[in-house]
């Protein structure tokens, strides 16, 4: 056995990714580090008594190479009768559709396909060729990303169920065995021109600190970086210990208790956020999203600011609230009559003529009012509140700005924008939710009554 594979074994042995029984993805590019990680799992599937099938994506970024990957990967799994499995994917239109680099969009198309491939056929376990070298790569950019302590981590050897087990090779060793047992891989030429940032890292800045100032640079990080990853453990345990109390929320907003400031230093909030921002939004938070927060804590309420394209931090009465945003989340002026209903975004909303007082309950709902319609016409407009609307709110003689009244009602930042109302000849009808207008309060007189409701 040669000392490469030697390694590998004692590696995957310590870390616990392999067990007897797993079936096993491979992620098959082509690439050195791929074919070696294949080549190697092959030899040595009967020690670890384990099934193997291998997937490939096709990014279809350069050319006619995409293609020759794609076939030689098929051709080397026909040879060792290894289940093979391959996607053609759009990069470029998928990165343009969700806003990310090309890099990233890639990266998600590749994993989101590891994932189908390895559920529909019941493999357990997807197995990566990262090696020492990526690693340093990622420390680096998280690094000059200024991602704090999970950055420096790096790439973990375990993450849910995919297992790296070259984590513990540098790319030279790679290389080096390839070239002594003839194997052929494939070479990305893309790898080698600077138009990313990973590329730009690895052929520029990386390989001149090698050469000027510690040639085992690679060895050091990986080091650093798993010393760094049980730190991040330890803080991440006191972190997830304290969030309860702090930070609650639902799917589309997340509240932060602006006590936390009080309870602790600034440090403490700035790992919370990082922590709690990344568990419910996927957010990967940096130093300048930490500086936008800060300043937003001491603003006054109502102040917004934008941490991403799909998350925005709203101040509120002594608390922060994160937003999910939608794209286009538009709502359409609309038009109903009485005995009508319509549907919008998930909500029901309905009037209906009472025909029988008895059938009148005032009660406490907020969802429910009923209305003299004696001056009103038949035809209703449900629409958003905009700058100037006012009304005589239930319970009051003179006008009032919505604004004002939202203001009053404590209705937080990020849900005013989205409050509605239902008019009548351009009338306010009802501030739907909060109050009626007090002009066609329900009496005893009333001619005509109306229920109006929304579920």
């Amino acid at each position: 056995m040669k000392t490469t594979e030697q390694k590998i074994i004692k590696f995957i042995d310590r870390e616990g990714l392999i067990e007897q029984g797993d079936s096993l993805l491979i992620a098959f590019s082509g690439g050195p580090d791929s074919v070696f990680l294949f080549h190697f799992l092959i030899k040595f599937k009967k020690r670890f008594k384990v099934n193997l099938a291998a997937c490939h994506v096709n990014h279809n970024l350069r050319g006619r190479q995409s293609d020759d990957d794609a076939e030689f990967c098929k051709a080397v799994c026909a040879e060792f009768s290894i289940p093979f499995f391959e996607a053609n994917v759009d990069v470029k239109n998928y990165a343009a559709e969700k806003g990310l680099s090309i890099e990233e969009a890639a990266r998600n198309l590749r994993y989101n396909f590891f994932s189908k491939i390895a559920s529909e056929n019941s493999c357990n376990k997807i197995v990566t060729a990262h090696n020492k070298d990526d690693n340093t790569e990622t420390v680096l950019l998280n690094l000059f990303k200024g991602t704090g302590l999970t950055g420096l981590s790096g790439i973990p050897i375990r993450r849910d169920n995919i297992i790296r087990p070259l984590l513990c090779l540098d790319k030279a060793e790679i290389l080096e065995y390839l070239k002594a047992d003839k194997l052929a891989y494939r070479i990305d030429k893309s790898n080698f021109q600077n138009d990313f940032k990973r590329n730009f890292l690895r052929n520029k800045i990386i390989s001149k600190i090698k050469d000027e100032i510690n040639p085992s640079l690679d060895d050091a990080i990986f080091n650093s970086s798993q010393i760094f990853k049980n730190s991040d453990k330890v803080l991440n345990t006191f972190i997830e210990s304290i969030s309860g109390k702090y930070f609650s929320g639902t799917d589309e907003t997340l509240h932060l208790d602006l006590k936390l400031i009080d309870d602790y230093n600034d440090e403490i909030l700035g790992e919370a956020l990082k922590y709690n921002l990344l568990k419910e939004f996927n957010h990967t938070f940096n130093f300048d999203d930490y500086l936008k927060l800060k300043e937003l804590a001491d603003h006054q309420t109502g102040k917004k600011v934008i941490l991403s394209k799909n998350i925005e931090a709203y101040k509120e009465r002594g608390a922060i609230v994160f937003v999910r945003s939608i794209k286009n989340k538009k709502f359409v002026e609309q038009k109903i009559k009485a005995d009508q209903q319509i549907e919008f975004n998930g909500r029901v909303f309905g009037i209906n003529e009472v025909k029988n007082k008895k059938q009148i309950k005032l009660n406490s709902d907020e969802q429910v009012e009923f209305i003299c319609a004696d001056d009103l016409s038949d035809e209703f407009t449900l629409r958003r509140w905009k700058a100037g609307d006012k009304f005589i709110p239930l319970g009051m003689n003179n006008f009032k700005k919505v604004s004002d009244f939202l203001n009053e009602q404590q209705v937080p930042a990020y849900k005013k924008k989205e409050q509605l109302l239902l008019t009548n000849r351009n009338n306010i009808v009802w501030v739907i939710g909060l109050r009626i207008d007090n002009r066609i309060r329900y009496s005893d007189k009333c001619k005509k009554t109306y229920k109006i409701w929304m579920r």
